[in-house]
């Protein structure tokens, strides 16, 4: 696992530096209107991905090792085919429906342009996802990293060039996004066109359905578990003023940048513990916790004296963004250390604990965000954006070693 973990650095994690660095890019260059506005498109974009598709993805890794698929190809292709249909549909409801769909859920018309390209995007983000996930099954790390790191070197390569011409603004930089995650198809192209086969089309049917039905609470789990972030960021959009939408992406952005670099760090674990014996992947996983644990020490010791570093990286005028900076780097922790434990449960088939652990923290989610949307405080947001899912993670670990 260790030598799967230090394959992953170079495509995985150093693709995730390189997002970072346009992040930051653009946190800088952009005005806080624009900012606010490619925040929304970027909210967007990963919402649907996330939330529609994603969830059927991450079920999918664990359950086909533990069912032991060997037609990846086919198996993937089937949710291909599946969200494809399911893009179309929502992409002529919010053509349709037009302008007033910004203002009936974010109060604020002006955000129906990011609207529209946020679906766009999500749709070859999808794409690039599905991709990730057959290499990430298939243990074929080369191609895995290949796949990731194009995007972010076309993405600073495009920027660059926009900002050298002056050119840089909400819609440039938004169509930036969308075309370099495009381009990160070429790392894999037979692959990608594989998805497209209608070949066998009633057996690809007849695989998602056996899919759905065998594993269905675990994609629910993943779903519930991915809205916690896109809840608190729809709160804030809707409720809040730009000004504060701004200064809350600010920070957001650092957080999201973080957790794609931890994600990347945890993949090794789900064929550890999906194909390796319990004592094996329970041992890594302690070694994993007493690593994370020294870094989190270090990381909350630097933390509060990170406030000239956050300035200078953001500028002057998200000064006042930094205490929600701290809450949600301080939330990371759990994430860092426990997360991997959910890949542990559910090889111990354990995806009924996790679905009732998450709707509770959903819950308890929801109510925070209500209460501090009502009381206009975004620490309370932000806090209840990393405890809800600290409550999984921790609760993931103990259910393990109860186990």
């Amino acid at each position: 696992m260790w030598k799967n973990l230090r394959n992953l650095v170079f495509g995985g994690v150093a693709s995730k530096v390189l997002l970072g660095l346009a992040n930051i890019f653009l946190i800088r260059e952009l005005t806080k209107s624009d900012f606010t506005l490619l925040s929304n498109f970027l909210f967007i974009q990963s919402m649907v991905s996330g939330l529609l598709f994603t969830p059927f993805l991450l079920a999918a890794v664990p359950f086909s090792n533990l069912k032991k698929i060997q037609n990846y190809n086919r198996f993937f292709s089937a949710l291909n085919w599946f969200q494809m249909g399911f893009l179309a549909f929502i992409m002529m409801f919010a053509w349709l429906y037009g302008p007033e769909l910004s203002i009936d859920l974010f109060h604020k018309s002006q955000f129906y342009p990011s609207i529209l390209l946020g679906l766009g995007a999500s749709i070859v983000m999808t794409f690039q996802n599905i991709l990730l996930s057959q290499q990430v099954t298939v243990e074929a790390y080369k191609r895995y990293n290949v796949i990731n790191i194009i995007r972010p070197i076309a993405l600073l390569t495009i920027l660059g060039t926009l900002y050298a011409f002056n050119y840089l603004n909400f819609w440039t930089a938004s169509l930036s996004f969308l075309f370099s995650i495009s381009m990160s198809f070429i790392g894999d192209l037979s692959s990608f066109f594989s998805l497209f086969s209608v070949k066998g089309f009633r057996l690809r049917l007849y695989q998602f359905n056996w899919f759905w039905n065998s594993a269905w609470m675990l994609v629910v789990f993943f779903f519930v578990r991915g809205t916690f972030d896109h809840i608190g960021f729809f709160y804030v959009t809707r409720y809040f003023s730009i000004e504060d939408i701004a200064n809350f992406s600010v920070p957001s952005r650092y957080y999201y940048m973080a957790d794609l670099i931890i994600v990347t760090s945890h993949i090794p674990f789900i064929n550890s513990f999906t194909k390796e014996s319990s004592s094996q992947s329970r041992a890594k996983f302690v070694k994993w916790i007493k690593v994370t644990g020294l870094v989190s020490l270090f990381g909350l010791l630097i933390l509060p004296f990170s406030k000239e570093i956050f300035v200078l990286l953001s500028g002057e005028k998200y000064e006042v963004s930094f205490p929600y900076f701290c809450i949600l780097m301080i939330g990371l922790i759990p994430y860092l250390c426990f997360s991997p434990a959910i890949y542990g449960v559910i090889a111990k088939d354990g995806g009924r604990f996790l679905l009732s652990l998450s709707l509770l923290s959903l819950l308890i989610h929801l109510g925070f965000c209500w209460f501090g949307s009502q009381n206009k405080e975004l620490n309370l947001i932000a806090f209840s954006t990393v405890f809800s899912r600290a409550v999984i993670y921790v609760g993931s670990t103990i259910y393990l070693f109860k186990r």
